[in-house]
């Protein structure tokens, strides 16, 4: 039995590590010729070659510093807004009742079933043409704080609902306030699962490209996704340079991940168990 497990095991390993090798294949030939340039290219497109050139990061940071920080300010903004009004609706779903509660919410998990491509032709007419948010990042922020809610309004709720009612029962005799509620008992013991849904927020929007290639004209409100697109046709960087931005937009999600990957497994632990 125990050999049976053994060989299983073994299988298991060797077919993940077969998967996690080629799917790292094209990420190491983007690092590779991000140091090469281009007669280098033309010699090995995929093996490296000497001497290494560090100036092709020099000069893809002033191309996309820029778009690297309106992404970022993006994020966080966006961030901050998904994580209070889903946080807030949800407490005020999982700990309060009121009529119409669970129709309300059943609409907004009906949400969940329409697929967001059917709301662009909507949203361009609303936030182009009546709100005039064309090359204005609120055209972006309204739309992320509405869709990026949805799911973790469902979450959120199910997560709050789970914890003891005597906590709160002992805070109210205590005095506490509605805010007091939910920014002193709810929130801190829910760092778990509010952090997976941080995760998973940051890295939808990060690697955006759709929504924010149509509300932004202007180069210099681009995203970081927007920007390499049009890097090649309107820089024309040799491709040593070009794979240099391709590696400095992946180092920000890339330090998310090791910087996060136990919490995130932490919270999605505690989500399954509450689920």
């Amino acid at each position: 039995m125990r050999r049976a497990q053994f060989w299983q095991n073994l299988l298991f390993v060797t077919i993940l590590t077969v998967i996690f090798l080629i799917s790292m294949i094209p990420v190491a030939v983007m690092f590779i010729r991000s140091w090469k340039t281009l007669p280098q290219v033309g010699r090995s497109q995929i093996f490296p070659t000497l001497p290494l050139h560090y100036g092709n990061y020099i000069m893809a940071w002033q191309l996309v510093s820029k778009y690297l920080l309106n992404t970022v300010l993006i994020v966080l903004i966006t961030l901050l807004g998904v994580l209070l009004l889903s946080s807030v609706t949800a407490y005020v779903f999982a700990r309060y009742d009121f009529p119409g509660k669970n129709f309300l919410f059943s609409l907004i998990l009906a949400l969940m079933m329409i697929p967001g491509v059917i709301a662009f032709v909507p949203l361009i007419v609303l936030v182009l043409k009546h709100f005039k948010l064309s090359n204005n990042w609120f055209g972006l922020f309204f739309p992320y704080w509405a869709g990026g809610q949805v799911l973790a309004i469902y979450i959120l709720r199910v997560f709050f609902e789970s914890l003891p009612e005597e906590m709160y029962e002992a805070a109210r005799i205590d005095g506490a306030s509605h805010f007091g509620l939910y920014w002193r008992i709810t929130i801190p013991l829910s760092g778990s699962i509010i952090s997976v849904i941080a995760i998973n927020n940051i890295i939808g929007t990060w690697n955006d490209y759709v929504w924010p290639m149509i509300v932004l004209a202007q180069e210099k409100k681009r995203t970081i996704a927007v920007g390499l697109t049009f890097l090649r046709d309107t820089r024309h960087p040799e491709p040593g340079v070009e794979m240099a931005a391709y590696v400095i937009a992946s180092v920000p999600m890339f330090i998310l991940f090791l910087a996060t990957m136990r919490t995130f497994v932490r919270g999605m632990q505690a989500g399954a168990i509450k689920m």
